[in-house]
């Protein structure tokens, strides 16, 4: 298992998206992606990549046909009806599958969250450091 901080920097290559910043949370079961102007047509999800952070990739449209409607439950308790997405994910320059479900993360300080799920049997979070798959380029 690789040691990976509280924080880091996660590409998604089929978005073409490097190093976008992302919470890593223990506390939370699944992952999400922060976005808005969710549109489900013909098959295919589009959605808007929200990221003020980085500039290259708010507002971002991105698009999907590997996507389902599931039951979350929310940070506040309450269980919501979202999207979620499959795609993959690149830790020190490894591929992983990894599912996202779309929400408004607009008041967090991260636009990417990564929950135990994902984390399971593959990472070790060591949460006095931040950005470790970033220095071992």
């Amino acid at each position: 298992m690789k040691l990976i901080g509280r924080a880091e920097k996660i590409s998604f290559l089929n978005w073409e998206i490097e190093d976008l910043p992302a919470k890593i949370d223990t506390g939370a079961y699944t992952s999400a992606i922060h976005c808005k102007h969710i549109k489900e047509k013909d098959g295919v999800l589009e959605f808007i990549l929200l990221c003020p952070k980085t500039e290259k990739y708010n507002n971002k449209l991105l698009q999907t046909n590997k996507y389902q409607v599931k039951s979350i439950r929310s940070s506040n308790g309450k269980k919501q009806k979202r999207y979620v997405v499959s795609t993959s994910v690149v830790f020190f320059d490894k591929k992983y599958k990894i599912k996202l479900s779309l929400s408004d993360r607009g008041k967090m300080t991260y636009p990417v969250l990564i929950g135990r799920k994902f984390l399971n049997k593959k990472f070790i979070v060591d949460v006095s450091q931040k950005n470790i798959a970033s220095k071992e380029k």
